[in-house]
């Protein structure tokens, strides 16, 4: 196969759960709806050179439950993190402890996508915020991170992130 039928391979392979995503959002679950999301998704990515070239397709299915699992826990660390922003913000004196800290990525390849991708699943949380990006020379990237409470998201944050990245390269077919 050519390169450039891999690269068309891999972006229509892309485009499908951005297509199901679009379906979610819109909530119109219909096969027109799909297909819409499908060329919106394609143009999308031709439009922003995205060509899937750190996706490596080696097991779809593997792929795909990593995908599911990845959102699955983005859902309930926002929820959850929702709920204590929330319970801090409505207290009267408003327990919180700001301040900022560095996590490694942990991605010895030190992949531009795996790091944007590993700075949204922070970034959405309520209360923590991805800042900045720093090299080191340890394998990996640093990230600057703003935590609304120091003190939980100390505990918290290298845990979470060997488990994103865990399941970002999972979602990437990357060993």
């Amino acid at each position: 196969m050519t390169g450039r039928m891999r690269r068309i391979g891999k972006a229509a392979v892309l485009a499908l759960p951005l297509a199901f995503g679009w379906t979610i959002y819109t909530a119109q679950p219909t096969p027109g709806n799909f297909l819409l999301g499908y060329l919106f998704s394609i143009v999308g990515i031709q439009a922003t050179g995205l060509r899937g070239d750190s996706l490596k397709i080696r097991n779809a299915f593997g792929q795909m439950y990593n995908l599911f699992a990845y959102i699955m826990y983005l859902a309930k660390e926002i929820l959850v993190a929702g709920l204590k922003v929330a319970r801090i913000v409505l207290s009267r004196n408003m327990p919180i402890d700001p301040g900022m800290s560095v996590i490694n990525t942990g991605d010895k390849d030190e992949n531009e996508l795996i790091s944007a991708i590993s700075a949204h699943g922070i970034t959405i949380t309520p209360g923590e915020l991805v800042v900045d990006f720093q090299d080191t020379s340890d394998p990996g990237v640093l990230m600057i991170v703003h935590s609304l409470n120091m003190d939980i998201s100390k505990k918290y944050l290298e845990r979470d992130q060997a488990m994103r990245l865990k399941r970002i390269k999972g979602i990437l077919g990357h060993d």
